[in-house]
């Protein structure tokens, strides 16, 4: 039977299928290449809308075949990840490995098993995902308003197409870069959702579906503008006129939409708009920093005179933390002469942070009592005349009501016998009371630096990498339980805030982060050491993840990291204070103060609520997507 409005001799041409072109496998690396500029230390984020095109193009321009397309997107991911990642090699250097025998071994295999995954997204996106992608109807003979319709009916037809493509192609690298996060090698960081943080309004969206779902906005746009461009040239040189992209105006006024919606998020969660409110406290903190090179922190440990080390590091901490409480004075007295009719009103801070590798004495914890056997920790060093008190009461002789202090510490913890059993990166909190000494231990281990993936089920496995390396990492490192958060007393006040706590690179996990989430006042701690990767970009990028966790929390966070970025973020993302220098970068001895705004009354975020609910809506997507083609391929071959 005749469709409406055809004529008899209507038919439609199929979709091109060239031979694949030999300059295609050198312009997906490269495309995967320029991705990566979208982030720090580039942060050329404009890029992530368009810089997916090449790979689409490569991909819908030839055959449509998986292995073809995998390997396609294979060399794209090796691009991206190795130039936004390429920092992970700084890591050798500090533990003395050789730098082509680190690259070989331990850097391009890791990369290449993160590209897996964007190989296998690009093999469904050429194949069940791949759009219509048709050369047109064939209109010889038609009057001029039948060619009209023709290309009119085509153009919708391409468009729901488009639509189905579009959609199912942005879920399913969601779902890939969800994978990416979490698993044996589990790693984060850089979503193509983090390339949305300058303006701070597509970011504020992560309240309610996670940085990772973010990503969806990028690829879907990239998707839709390809499409409509190509439609675009088809129809002109059948029909002389390109025709309306719809679907391009109709995601330009969405992503309209969206920004304009996270503008208004993104100011009524802004330290001002916060301050306003009569149920926001602002909490001062300060985070220190000493900018201490790991590879002498090695040599100093490996060094018989260990002890001696570590108390001279513990006392560089207590006189920069002086240091700062006299500098925050200082500037208040200037900002208070220069500005006599506002007052003076001197805050200093409540609460000082230190980073994951400030206190080298190691914590003793009975685990049947739950209190610290006393030590050097306890007795000597830490908390002798000349310790952490005398600070306490230098800071009370400037006016300050005395502060509670976190501080990373490795912790072991005794069975009935006093003997140990496990050893943990704990992060310390330290209040005026010493015998309430507190600590949370790290739940997210790193690999290959906390613990050695697969060694509990092939040996050697740890027994290789021990030998290529000359190092036994992660002996003995075992991860942290609870989802309780820490409740810490603000000193001169009768309130008390929710800490939650995130250890090394666990700022930039948000699935843990959201087990503490609790209603009330809260914030984010965070202890880190990015000491690991020398003067490279890890730091940053690190700092700006961190972000997220604040816009998907809506809680503030102070974060202290030796040779990272000590800084703190308000519930919106925004840095209120930053130790870097002038070119952005960090690597600088100091600290950073600021007033916190938390609110006393803070409730729970979408996100907090049902956590990674948006991915698994994403997969829902990619099967609808994926099904009519799945089901036509199916079915041609019965």
């Amino acid at each position: 039977m005749m469709k409406k409005n055809r004529p008899a001799n209507y038919r439609e041409l199929p979709a091109a299928t060239p031979t694949p072109q030999r300059w295609h496998w050198l312009l997906s690396p490269a495309a995967g290449a320029i991705m990566a500029l979208s982030f720090l230390p580039y942060d050329f984020s404009q890029l992530v809308w368009v810089a997916l095109l090449p790979l689409l193009y490569v991909l819908w321009t030839g055959p449509a075949r998986w292995w073809r397309a995998f390997r396609l997107g294979w060399l794209y991911g090796m691009g991206y990840y190795c130039t936004t990642f390429w920092w992970i090699n700084a890591v050798g250097e500090t533990f003395g490995i050789h730098p082509i025998v680190f690259l070989l071994v331990a850097f391009l295999p890791l990369m290449a098993v993160y590209s897996c995954l964007i190989g296998g997204w690009a093999a469904l996106a050429a194949t069940l995902l791949r759009p219509r992608l048709s050369q047109g109807p064939v209109t010889e003979g038609l009057t001029v308003e039948q060619k009209k319709n023709m290309w009119a009916k085509w153009s919708w037809q391409d468009m729901a197409s488009t639509l189905r493509s579009a959609a199912g192609c942005a879920a399913l690298w969601v779902c890939i870069e969800w994978m990416r996060a979490h698993g044996t090698l589990g790693f984060s960081w850089n979503s193509l959702g983090m390339a949305l943080y300058h303006g701070l309004a597509f970011a504020q969206w992560a309240e309610f579906v996670g940085t990772a779902a973010l990503s969806f906005l990028p690829v879907f746009t990239s998707v839709i503008i390809y499409c409509a461009v190509r439609r675009g040239v088809r129809r002109f040189k059948g029909a002389g006129r390109a025709g309306r992209p719809w679907d391009f105006y109709a995601t330009l006024l969405v992503l309209f939409c969206l920004y304009g919606v996270g503008l208004m998020l993104s100011k009524m969660n802004s330290p001002l708009a916060l301050s306003k409110k009569g149920d926001t406290l602002q909490l001062p903190v300060m985070a220190v920093q000493i900018n201490k090179d790991q590879q002498d922190h090695i040599a100093e440990n490996r060094s018989p005179h260990r002890i001696e080390n570590r108390v001279s590091q513990y006392g560089i901490y207590l006189r920069a933390t002086v240091q700062g409480f006299k500098d925050v004075q200082q500037e208040t007295v200037k900002k208070a002469m220069a500005n006599p009719e506002h007052g003076f009103v001197q805050q200093l801070p409540v609460w000082v942070v230190w980073p994951e590798s400030a206190i080298a004495c190691p914590l003793w914890r009975n685990t049947v009592t739950g209190k610290l056997e006393k030590d050097n920790f306890t007795d000597g060093i830490f908390l002798g005349k000349e310790g952490l008190p005398m600070v306490r009461d230098i800071v009370r002789d400037m006016g300050g009501k005395g502060f509670t202090l976190f501080s990373g510490v490795d912790e072991y913890r005794l069975d009935a016998s006093l003997t140990p059993h496990g050893m943990y990166n704990s992060m310390a909190c330290i209040p005026g009371d010493f015998d309430s000494i507190s600590t949370v231990s790290k739940q997210h281990l790193m690999p290959f630096g906390e613990y050695i993936p697969l060694t509990d089920s092939i040996e050697w496995v740890g027994e290789l990498y021990s030998q290529i390396t000359g190092t036994q990492v992660g002996d003995g490192i075992r991860p942290g339980t609870g989802s309780e958060p820490m409740m810490v007393a603000v000193p001169g006040t009768d309130e008390k805030v929710g800490v939650i706590p995130a250890i090394c690179y666990e700022d930039t996990v948000g699935d843990l982060l959201t087990k503490f989430v609790r209603k009330g006042p809260q914030v984010i701690v965070n202890v880190s050491n990015d000491a690991w990767f020398g003067n490279s970009c890890c730091g940053v990028q690190q700092a700006r993840n961190a972000a997220f966790r604040c816009i998907e929390l809506r809680r503030s966070m102070v974060r202290a990291a030796n040779r990272g970025v000590c800084c703190a973020i308000a519930p919106n993302g925004a840095f209120i204070d930053a130790l870097l220098k002038a070119d952005g970068t960090p690597h600088l001895p100091g600290y950073s103060y600021a007033l916190l705004p938390v609110d006393r009354n803070a409730g729970f975020t979408l996100y907090a609520l049902l956590g990674d609910w948006a991915v698994i809506a994403c997969l829902l997507i990619v099967l609808l997507a994926a099904a009519p083609v799945a089901i036509k391929k199916f079915g041609s071959k019965q």
